[in-house]
Parts: C-alpha cells; sequence; structure tokens
C-alpha cells in the first residue's frame, strides 16, 4: 500500500498518469477513462457501475504527487502516452511538470487547498481541485478554490488517496479524524441533496449532442442547448452546455484550444435523432 500500486489505473492496470477521479471516488488516466465514456448517452464507471455524464477535469495536485512518489515510473508513464499522442495526433490537456523528483516534499500535495492541513477523506471537485470532505459545502458544491460549480452528485472520497494516507500517515489521519470528528457527524444528520442529472430518465428527456462534450464542466454528451465557439481554430472546436454558457465559463478548453473570452459563442442546431454510434469513440471536439 505504501507504494505507487495504490494508484494504478484499474482500466489499464498502469501507475494512473494525469489523474481523474470520478464522482465515486475512483481514480483513472485521464485517456483511459475518456474513452471508456458513452458518446450518446448516460456513462458508468468501470469499476462500480455508478451512472455519471460528467468528465471530471484532472487533478493537478495528483499528478504532481505521483510525479513525486514514483518518479521513475510516471515519468515512463509520460513519455509513453507522449508517443501515443502523437501517433493519434490527439492531445490530453497540458499540465505543468510533476515537479521534484524527490520523495521528501511530497507530503507537501498532501494537504487541502481550503484548511491547508492533511487531508482528510479527500474529495476531488468537476474542476480537479482536492479537498477534504468536510471543507467543500454540499449545499452550493461551488469550490472554495476557484468557484466552479460540481455539477451532479456530492463526490465521494477518492478511494486510493485516502487509502494512501491512512497507510503512510496513520497518526496524522488519525488526528486528523479527531479533529473533524464532531463536523462530520453534522454533515450525516444534514439532509442530504438528491441529484438525478446522470440518470437514464434525465438522458431521455433532452436534446442529445452525441459524441460531444462541454468544455466547461465535461457534460459529455451534451444534453439540452450546445453553444460552440465560432472563433476558434481548432477542429477539436470549443463546446459549452446551456449550464455553462449561462455561467460565463471562464476556465480553459479542454484540449489545450486558444479559446479567448471575446469569442463568439453560438447556439448550435439540436440533434434530431441519434445516429447508431460505437459505445467506445474519442471525442469529436
Amino acid at each position: 500500500m505504501a507504494g505507487s500500486k495504490t494508484f494504478d489505473c484499474p482500466i489499464c492496470l498502469e501507475l494512473a498518469y494525469k489523474p481523474v477521479v470520478e464522482a465515486c471516488g475512483h481514480l483513472f488516466c485521464f485517456w483511459c477513462v475518456h474513452k471508456s465514456m458513452n458518446t450518446k448517452t448516460v456513462s458508468h464507471c468501470p469499476v462500480c457501475q455508478k451512472s455519471y455524464v460528467h468528465l471530471p477535469r484532472i487533478c493537478e495536485q495528483l499528478h504532481r504527487l505521483l510525479g513525486k512518489i514514483a518518479p521513475e515510473e510516471y515519468a515512463r508513464r509520460a513519455s509513453e502516452v507522449a508517443e501515443e499522442e502523437a501517433r493519434q495526433d490527439q492531445y490530453s490537456p497540458q499540465l505543468e511538470g510533476s515537479g521534484s523528483v524527490s520523495r521528501r516534499d511530497a507530503f507537501s500535495e498532501l494537504q487541502c487547498k481550503a484548511c491547508n492541513k492533511l487531508l482528510y477523506k479527500p474529495i476531488v471537485l468537476n474542476c480537479g481541485h482536492l479537498f477534504c470532505k468536510t471543507c467543500v459545502s454540499q449545499a452550493s458544491k461551488n469550490c472554495p478554490s476557484c468557484r466552479a460549480h460540481h455539477p451532479g452528485p456530492f463526490p465521494q472520497p477518492c478511494i486510493e488517496l485516502h487509502q494512501y494516507l491512512e497507510f503512510n500517515f496513520p497518526l496524522d489521519y488519525a488526528k486528523r479524524a479527531k479533529e473533524l470528528k464532531h463536523r462530520e457527524n453534522e454533515l450525516q444528520s444534514a439532509p442530504q441533496l438528491v441529484n438525478h442529472s446522470a440518470g437514464e430518465d434525465n438522458i431521455l428527456q433532452n436534446p442529445i449532442h452525441p459524441g460531444v462534450g462541454c468544455d466547461g464542466c465535461g457534460m459529455m454528451p451534451i444534453l439540452g442547448k450546445r453553444f460552440t465557439c465560432s472563433d476558434c481554430p481548432e477542429t477539436v472546436g470549443y463546446d459549452l452546455c446551456a449550464s455553462c454558457h449561462a455561467r460565463g465559463n471562464s476556465l480553459p478548453g479542454r484540449f489545450n484550444q486558444s479559446h479567448g473570452p471575446h469569442h463568439r459563442m453560438v447556439e448550435k442546431e439540436k440533434q434530431r435523432e441519434r445516429p447508431e454510434m460505437p459505445w467506445i469513440l474519442l471525442w469529436s471536439w
């Protein structure tokens, strides 16, 4: 449990590269979960089969952590993925390097972005930011760091990171559990919000844009109205769902698009019928 095997992707069985944590708490490589999504209806976690329609952004804090606790293996994975992306001419989001190759400062990547203490029952929001479960409001579900809204159900703790912390820092983790016991009890007794945004019924009641994902919240496929940028030069395009367009999404494109705040967004005609499409397909953004 102390080694990098804790963070192996359950799809490719390799160390997760550019890790994405689903709302159910399972961790995957960016490309592995991306390619496993159903592009014309609801998707399901390959591990627990929980339904979802939003692909979270890469967790950069975990990206840096893995580069520190397994530097050689992570560098190998980076090289392999880069070669495959060059062959496919499709590139994942650009991130800063994984930082120092020393394991000694890995602890700096294990702090909550809100309380600046050791993460406890760590959750990753849709925007990719990492927090203690008790540091995020389950009512508003807005990121304390970037203020982005977290769509869909409130995320469950990242299973792999929780196990890593519990095993490698048992005394510190137990201390955090004691500190937050009262707050946890309050959250458990509070009324739980019910969100059906990823349910089959919700999928069937909305116009569907097969094969198109939202560059804001990661909804895939986009349900309801779709807005596309008329100024972005990239062939992958830049698209937003109605909610992200209404909020004035300021997040960068998910595939390194040069989208700017002054670009023109126009509503795209709704998909009238569902064409037959393979279950696994890369996003045609």
